[in-house]
């Protein structure tokens, strides 16, 4: 009897972890687009957006993530960019839609490849402050975008 039961409860334990990995798994956000932009001092930065499915050369209103990167710049392949409470090389944010974006606390992204005018990849690991972990993969296009910072 003891065994019967003991089977049941692992069978549950076992039906309710698939169903969780199933509707736990978050979307990949590993598309992009990359172009100029300008750090909030007007100096030169990039801007990364990173999206769930292709993203075109034009405004992404969201779900996305958006990288800036304005230090260390010109970004290069193999180049680490990290954030943090004492980093100012940049920021990660998680945007629900345009405008709607929170502020990750913390991250790293690791630049495998990257040519000005041609695109990146690479992989990031951003930590947020409600304690959700995004992290993935990402190849971001080039999108020429004439930009003059003051």
């Amino acid at each position: 009897m003891r065994y019967a039961i003991c089977l049941a409860v692992l069978g549950i334990l076992g039906l309710y972890g698939i169903g969780a990995t199933v509707t736990a798994s978050e979307p990949a956000y590993s598309y992009g687009r990359a172009q100029p932009s300008c750090a909030p001092w007007d100096g030169p930065a990039i801007d990364i957006r990173l999206t769930t499915e292709p993203a075109q050369c034009q405004q992404i209103n969201g779900p996305y993530i958006a990288l800036g990167i304005w230090r260390g710049l010109p970004i290069h392949s193999g180049q680490v960019v990290k954030f943090g409470a004492t980093s100012d090389a940049g920021f990660a944010s998680f945007c629900h839609r345009a405008g709607d974006c929170e502020r990750a606390d913390s991250g790293i992204i690791v630049f495998d490849t990257y040519k000005d005018g041609s695109g990146a990849s690479g992989h990031y690991d951003l930590h947020f402050k409600n304690g959700k972990d995004i992290n993935g993969t990402f190849t971001a296009e080039w999108c020429e975008n004439h930009i003059v910072c003051r």
